[in-house]
């Protein structure tokens, strides 16, 4: 079974309990405004473009079947529309001006990098961790490395934002040690405006999940100018104060990390996001503790 990885990360301390390795699976059901990983959302193989990192070696030229690749008036020109996304011109290109964003895997390769760090997850508590994109997305892989982990003693973590109908979840449930679940905006027609659908069904399938009795993580990017208000951080913390398996509630600042991925696929900016005060995303954290008990602002 092969599965399209865009990233796997070892040593992550930022997804989950302990050490760990995180496995990014390309593809995604939202559209979000801000999105901090442009390249995770189609969900096929892209060519990322640094032209400032080019030294003009020709091998891209040589390489692509395509012709994607040409000097036109003495510059370089990536013709993204010829591409084929055979990954060819990345894999020549050593000072990193093209690289492959999405690689087709084995569950035996992503599993070997895997238990590359077995040790380290004994010892932490740690284990792996299976984010996007949206890894639901390719539910039948990650539902096969959710089970190799566990035939290992490999803790299991799963990152969503759930969108997608409660059955792909619920079959993968009895294979998750954790659920780390995004959920953005409580207002159905600010989600629909930011994240490109109302929500409803990222809310049920929260609903779902926190009567399950599956340990669970609630996220919120807190977003400048879109859901940084009391009363937008209030709603989210209300809708999820009565999970009983609820671990706590993670407020993260949004970050401009994905403007100079957008330039790499050739993407426009949709809107100018700002990231909150460190000493505000604690006013909100505050506002959230008045119904969860458990709040971190990173």
């Amino acid at each position: 079974m092969k599965g399209l990885i865009l990233n796997i990360q070892r040593f992550s301390t930022h997804d989950g309990p302990g050490v760990r390795t995180a496995v990014f699976l390309k593809g995604c059901t939202n559209d979000c405004a801000w999105c901090h990983n442009p390249e995770s959302i189609r969900p096929r193989p892209e060519v990322q473009l640094f032209p400032e990192r080019c030294i003009g070696c020709g091998r891209c030229l040589e390489v692509c079947p395509a012709g994607a690749h040409e000097v036109v008036e003495g510059e370089k020109v990536y013709h993204r529309q010829r591409c084929q996304y055979c990954g060819r011109c990345a894999e020549e290109c050593f000072a990193g001006a093209l690289v492959m964003a999405g690689n087709s895997l084995e569950a035996e390769e992503v599993m070997a990098q895997i238990l590359e760090d077995e040790p380290y997850y004994r010892h932490s508590q740690g284990g792996a961790t299976f984010s996007g994109g949206e890894p639901l997305m390719q539910k039948d892989f990650l539902l096969e490395l959710l089970r190799r982990c566990q035939e290992r003693g490999v803790h299991t973590a799963v990152e969503t934002a759930g969108n997608y109908p409660w059955t792909f979840l619920d079959e993968l449930l009895p294979s998750i040690d954790l659920v780390i679940y995004a959920l953005k905006i409580a207002d159905p027609e600010k989600h629909r405006r930011y994240v490109g659908n109302d929500g409803e069904r990222v809310r049920a399938n929260l609903l779902f999940l926190g009567a399950s009795g599956k340990p669970l993580v609630v996220r919120t990017p807190v977003i400048g100018g879109v859901n940084d208000t009391p009363e937008e951080i209030g709603g989210i913390a209300r809708f999820i104060a009565d999970f009983p398996e609820l671990l706590y509630y993670e407020l993260l600042p949004y970050h401009p990390l994905g403007k100079a991925k957008l330039q790499s696929l050739e993407l426009e900016e949709k809107e100018h996001f700002a990231t909150p005060p460190k000493e505000y995303l604690h006013e909100l954290a505050e506002v959230a503790r008045q119904f969860v008990g458990q709040v971190r602002p990173n």
